[in-house]
């Protein structure tokens, strides 16, 4: 039986498509209500791309869009904040057999808030406390209250996107 090769061509292609749409989303689409607050629907790329291409695929996706985005903007690369991304891609990448077996958008906002409580309340929070040098409990009820808007509209995204025809041209071998 031949291995398959996870890492082809149009593999790296679409994970290059993504990590472009998660810059844009977040570079320039987004609204920053401060510092350490932005409103955005980029996670929903980094979330597709571990949900399509695994753990692995997920964390590259997330690391490199943060990184290629903070360069593009000139914005200083601090690799404590860059482990969040890195982070929603790798869990989405790990839960992406429960995204793939459910048809139920409900499953797939408990999971996506359940990545998000993870990421941006609490690993974020706690980052930027060490940035900034603020109590960590500033942090996390207004990263909360983002949390619960984000977690709305990257739901919908997310299952949007995964449930339409892109995910069969995305899954077809190259």
């Amino acid at each position: 039986m031949k291995k398959k090769n996870v890492m082809n061509t149009k593999t790296i292609a679409m994970m290059g498509v993504l990590i472009a749409l998660q810059i844009a989303a977040s570079r320039l689409l987004a609204i920053n209500l401060s510092p350490s607050l932005r409103l955005s629907i980029s996670d929903s790329f980094i979330l597709l791309a571990g949900i399509w291409f695994g753990p692995i695929g997920g964390a590259l996706v997330g690391g490199l869009a943060d990184l290629v985005g903070c360069l593009i903007k000139g914005d200083a690369y601090l690799p404590i904040l860059g482990a969040a991304p890195i982070l929603v891609g790798f869990l989405a990448g790990c839960l992406s057999p429960v995204f793939k077996k459910s048809r139920n958008i409900l499953v797939y906002g408990g999971m996506i808030g359940g990545i998000s409580a993870v990421t941006s309340v609490l690993y974020r929070s706690w980052a930027f406390s060490v940035v900034f040098g603020a109590p960590f409990a500033s942090y996390v009820g207004p990263r909360a209250l983002q949390a619960v808007f984000l977690v709305t509209l990257n739901t919908i995204v997310v299952y949007t996107l995964y449930r339409s025809p892109v995910t069969v041209l995305v899954q077809e071998q190259a």
